[in-house]
């Protein structure tokens, strides 16, 4: 029975989004599949992992037929990526378990599993809602979750924090040797209780990547161990990290504590690292930061004893300082601030760097120094 018949741009759209949480060798197969639900011209797909799961719908079903099944998205990402965009692409799925993708002058077929054997997450009623422009999401995950940590045993250490409190939603990220704080005022939000949920790093990632970039509104309904965004013609709905997250204001340093700030340039500060990354140590990614009256030298050396070193202006007025970072660290944030200037908070004494942006106090920044 033929199901689906549309351009092949308008299929592809959904099975894209909808494709990217599906991995491979699952011991589970039929979670490798989409769930194609079709009823007239209305096609939902859908996906999950089990933890995560997308839904998503598109207006290319054939009128007057209704049908359901499943089919793999990795075989159906590749055939449609294969084809022209305004080729039109019929599926029909027979008795014997095969779905075909017809196309002038080409043909595919393909198996199918049961679609009763589809897992579905079943929504849980929320105990918070609110709604935030998608850039305002996209903005606030773009800037902290570079400091996710990417294994850790310490599982709550490996996604962001979200907070919503009055007016304000916060976003927070640390793997312990760095963390990153980026803030938003949302319109219309107001929550008289603080409600915090981390959100796992694959559901962050695929997040970014599916999100508009307009001021789409994004609908964000919190259950006590389930978060569930809804944008478009999108629900993404994913499981919470549960445990406790670090106190990120405790250890947060402040302008009081490190007086000692010097503005740098950013792009002159990112081409100077990235040319001293080409001959350090590719397993520790150490480097060393010395300061003196108006410039920073920056080094770096490797195991078989070469070494790079780069100046940069640095309007210093203190006495000399000499402190070692992570260049790999240094790199990702200066990567994602697109200013053209950073400040950088010294203590007196070695400890905890702040980065800020200025004139801004909606993003923060700590890095830890290291041992070179």
């Amino acid at each position: 029975m033929k199901l689906i018949a549309s351009p092949v741009e308008n299929l592809f759209k959904p099975v894209k989004t909808v494709s990217g949480i599906v991995e491979r060798n699952q011991s589970l197969p039929v979670i490798s599949n989409i769930l194609i639900e079709q009823s007239d011209e209305s096609v939902t797909f859908s996906t999950t992992d089990l933890d995560i799961q997308i839904r998503t719908s598109a207006p290319v079903g054939v009128s007057g037929t209704e049908g359901t099944f499943t089919v793999s998205a990795q075989k159906a990402s590749e055939i449609l990526a294969a084809l022209r965009p305004l080729d039109v692409v019929e599926i029909d799925v027979g008795e014997d378990g095969l779905a075909a993708f017809s196309v002038p002058g080409g043909r595919f077929t393909v198996q199918t599993l049961p679609p009763e054997d589809f897992p579905i997450i079943k929504t849980q009623t929320p105990v918070s809602s609110f709604t935030l422009p998608a850039k305002t999401l996209r903005y606030l995950l773009t800037m902290t979750s570079f400091a996710m940590a990417a294994k850790d045993i310490r599982y709550y250490l490996m996604g962001v924090l979200l907070v919503a409190q009055g007016s304000k939603l916060r976003a927070v990220a640390t793997d312990t040797h760095r963390l990153a704080y980026c803030e938003a005022v949302v319109d219309g939000m107001m929550q008289d209780e603080k409600v915090e949920a981390i959100v796992p790093r694959k559901t962050v990632r695929e997040l970014m990547r599916i999100l508009p970039e307009d001021d789409s509104p994004v609908v964000v309904n919190l259950g006590d161990t389930q978060i569930c965004f809804k944008f478009g013609n999108v629900e993404f709905i994913s499981k919470l990290i549960e445990g406790k997250f670090p106190d990120y204001q405790r250890v947060m340093p402040t302008e009081d504590t490190n007086p000692q700030c010097v503005r740098l340039n950013r792009e002159e500060l990112l081409l100077a690292l990235r040319r001293v990354q080409i001959l350090t140590n590719e397993k520790f990614h150490g480097m060393r930061w010395l300061f003196k009256e108006g410039q920073l030298l920056i080094q770096g050396n490797n195991a078989e004893q070469e070494e790079a070193s780069q100046t940069v202006h640095a309007p210093w007025t203190w006495g000399e300082l000499d402190i070692g970072f992570n260049l790999l660290y240094m790199i990702e944030l200066l990567t994602n601030l697109k200013n053209s200037e950073v400040d950088f908070h010294f203590a007196p004494t070695p400890k905890s760097v702040l980065v800020t942006m200025p004139e801004s106090s909606s993003f923060r920044y700590l890095i830890m120094p290291m041992r070179i």
